[in-house]
Formats: structure tokens, C-alpha cells, sequence
């Protein structure tokens, strides 16, 4: 007798996910979601669990390396959904987010230079220039969309700079980024033009090398002499922009509005600004909108978690349930600003294991001189509409809701 499947489409998963989530958890570790007669797809709802499945060998990425795996590969159905040209294939089967192993291992030890903790602390000073001047403007004006008019152009000039678009350009390709969020974009189109502009701006850093992240992708080899493709730097420019920036520009909004539910917590850190790096881990943990980590599948028959999984069976860790698992953060509930964990508990809004997060230091870092410049410099921020009006957009079945606009007052 097959299980009991649960739909993530049901209103409890979109009016009260939090809740929802619990009941799950409370019901089983491991729970089927999806639909009758569709693949078999299995939510993994509490903290430890997801942590293990994120770190087993047994459990890739990339469907294709499955023993036996039969239909088109991840990377085409991704072209197919998204309407990309075929010579997007190329780029979305360099992601390193949908690359095992070895190939994973390569390409992630040539990128993370460009993302070293030295790296993304020189930004602090760039980082917190930008969020001043958007800040003095939206004072200026008096009211404003915290999305539109701060947080978005925050993380988006951050990100152009950091991969190394030129300043006469950043207004077109921050445009052809935020068409990756906006389900009325041409997609291909702005696909398109990025690719186009990235391609042009490895010729230009391989022939005349600057401090950003192209640069560093270009000159970047291992021990061996392995260098990037070309294919691979574009992947990783794109992967850059639609997970450092969307992703971010996001959290800001979320962790304002549980600052302003929690006046208790703000108080604290109004008082002691000094804990901010620290709670900056908790505000993640409650207000990020990163609903799920991507699908693992099994590479032979296996048991999880007290279920049995066969080969090819899909599994999905929900982060928002691992981020309120009681077994992991008493009372998680609450947002607490001086939470401490035992050494070796997490949140997982960057995942974790082979695939953790690359971006994390810069979007700690980013969130920190958000909040420390919105909510800790002014006391003046308000939210000019009833919370009842708040509209969101889906990202996924059953997962975050995105904020589309927070108008607010400064």
C-alpha cells in the first residue's frame, strides 16, 4: 500500500506554513508530497535529517547519475521549463549547484577564491556606502517600497560590482537580473543579453585583469593547471545573480517586519548593536525565504529516516520546517537574538555539506549592515500599510512566500 501523500499546494501550506510545517514533523520525518500517480517525491522535515541527507554520497543532484535513470536529463527539462535557447544547455549543465563528486569538488575549489572571507570583508565599506546613499534618498522622498527602493538596488549593485559590470552598465543588467524574479519577463530574452554581456566581459578581464570576481574566475587554477571553461564562469555569474541577489534582497524586508514583531529583540539590539553579526544567524533562521534545499536522489535502494527509498526516488529537505525544529531551537517560535546553539546545531538557510552555500559570508554580511542602517542607526522606519495587505508571490508549491512590495515610511 503506497503512503499517504501530502499536497504542499493545500491553503494551510500558504496561509500558516510555520504550522503546517509542525504538523508534518510532529506526524514523520519523512513524508510523501506530490500527487497520485506522479514520481515519488519525499519531504524531509526535521533539522538533523536534512543536515544527513545533504552530506550522503549516496543521494546526488543530478538525476542522470542515477544507476539505470531513463528521460531527459535535469538540465533539459530546466531548458525546457524555463524556454531557454538550446545553447543555454550548455551553461545550465555547468552549474556547479547541479554538479556530484568530483565535478562538483573541481569547479567549486577553482570558485571559491573569489569568495573568500578576506574578499567579502573588503566589501564592508563599498557595501555600506551604497546603502547609505539609498537610505538618503528614500528619507529624502519619506516614503518609499523597502524592496524597490533599498533592498533590491542594495544587493543588485553589490552583486554587478562584485562580478565586475562596469558602472555604465549595471542599470541595464541589473534589469536583465530582476527579470529572473518577474513572472512576466522574458526570461529568454534577458538569459540572453546577460550571456551576451558576460561573454564580452571575459575578454575584456583576460586581456586587462581587475579586482572582481570575473577577473578572479579568469585567472583562478589549481595545483594542476585546471582552469574555468567559459561555460563554467557564465554558469557561475548567473548562478551569482539569481541566488546572491534575489535571495538577499528578500531576507532584508522579511528580517525587518520580525524585528517590528519582536520590539523586545530590536530594544536589545538597539542597546547592545555590538551582538548584531550574532543575531543576524537568528534573523536567518526566521525570515529567510529560501523555502526548500533542491531536490537529492538515490542512487540505489536505501532506508531514511525509518522509510524505505528506491533507487531514483526524489528527496526534499524543507528548511522552514528544519528552522523551527524544537529539537534544535527550544521555543523556535520566538525569535531570539541571543540564541546559542550546542556546537554542531545550525539553521540551514544555507544548506549544508558539499553544496553549502558559497555566498554566505556576503549575505551575513549584507543583512548585517541592513538591519544595523534601516532599524539600529533610525528609529524612524514604519510600515504604512496594515500587515492584512501585504501581497506575496509564490516561489514555489508549498514553499516561501515572496514579499512583492513593503511601502514604508522613513
Amino acid at each position: 500500500m503506497d503512503e499517504p501523500i501530502v499536497s504542499l499546494t493545500d491553503p494551510e501550506f500558504v496561509e500558516d506554513p510555520v504550522c503546517a510545517y509542525a504538523r508534518l514533523r510532529e506526524r514523520s520525518p519523512l513524508v510523501r508530497v506530490g500527487f497520485p500517480g506522479g514520481p515519488r517525491v519525499w519531504l524531509i522535515t526535521r533539522n538533523e535529517d536534512i543536515k544527513t541527507a545533504l552530506n550522503d554520497p549516496r543521494l546526488v543532484v543530478d538525476h542522470s547519475n542515477v544507476p539505470g535513470h531513463r528521460g531527459p536529463s535535469l538540465v533539459d527539462q530546466m531548458v525546457a521549463s524555463l524556454d531557454l535557447p538550446d545553447e543555454f544547455r550548455d551553461y545550465v549543465a555547468a552549474n556547479m549547484m547541479l554538479k556530484d563528486g568530483r565535478d562538483h569538488a573541481r569547479q567549486r575549489r577553482l570558485v571559491t577564491p573569489a569568495f573568500t572571507v578576506r574578499r567579502i570583508k573588503e566589501l564592508r565599506p563599498r557595501i555600506e556606502e551604497i546603502s547609505a546613499r539609498l537610505l538618503d534618498d528614500l528619507a529624502r522622498r519619506g516614503s518609499g517600497d523597502l524592496i524597490e527602493d533599498y533592498s533590491s538596488p542594495l544587493t543588485g549593485t553589490v552583486i554587478c560590482e562584485l562580478i565586475g559590470i562596469d558602472e555604465a552598465d549595471q542599470p541595464q543588467v541589473r534589469t536583465w537580473m530582476n527579470d529572473y524574479a518577474d513572472a512576466d519577463a522574458d526570461l529568454a530574452e534577458s538569459a540572453q543579453g546577460m550571456v551576451d554581456y558576460v561573454r564580452k566581459l571575459i575578454v575584456r578581464r583576460r586581456a586587462d585583469p581587475a579586482d572582481d570576481m570575473v577577473s578572479a574566475l579568469v585567472q583562478t587554477s589549481d595545483e594542476d593547471g585546471d582552469r574555468l571553461s567559459e561555460a563554467e564562469i557564465i554558469s557561475m555569474v548567473l548562478l551569482v545573480v539569481n541566488n546572491g541577489h534575489h535571495s538577499t534582497s528578500h531576507f532584508i524586508p522579511n528580517a525587518v517586519l520580525a524585528l517590528l514583531d519582536n520590539p523586545d529583540q530590536l530594544a536589545l539590539l538597539r542597546a547592545r548593536p555590538e551582538a548584531l553579526p550574532h543575531a543576524v544567524h537568528e534573523l536567518m533562521r526566521v525570515a529567510n525565504p529560501v523555502p526548500a534545499a533542491g531536490p537529492r536522489y538515490a542512487t540505489q535502494d536505501l532506508e531514511f529516516a525509518g522509510a524505505a527509498i528506491r533507487r531514483g526516488d526524489a528527496l526534499i529537505g524543507s528548511l522552514l520546517s528544519a528552522n523551527h525544529d524544537p529539537d534544535v531551537f527550544p521555543e523556535p517560535g520566538r525569535c531570539d537574538v541571543e540564541r546559542v546553539l550546542p556546537r554542531g546545531q545550525s539553521h540551514l538557510a544555507f544548506g549544508a555539506g558539499p553544496h553549502y552555500c558559497t555566498g554566505a559570508a556576503l549575505a551575513n554580511l549584507e543583512g548585517e549592515i541592513a538591519i544595523e542602517h534601516l532599524m539600529l542607526r533610525r528609529d524612524t522606519l514604519e510600515v504604512t500599510v496594515d500587515r492584512a495587505d501585504l501581497t506575496y508571490t509564490e516561489a514555489t508549491p508549498g514553499g516561501a512566500r515572496l514579499l512583492d512590495a513593503l511601502p514604508v515610511r522613513l
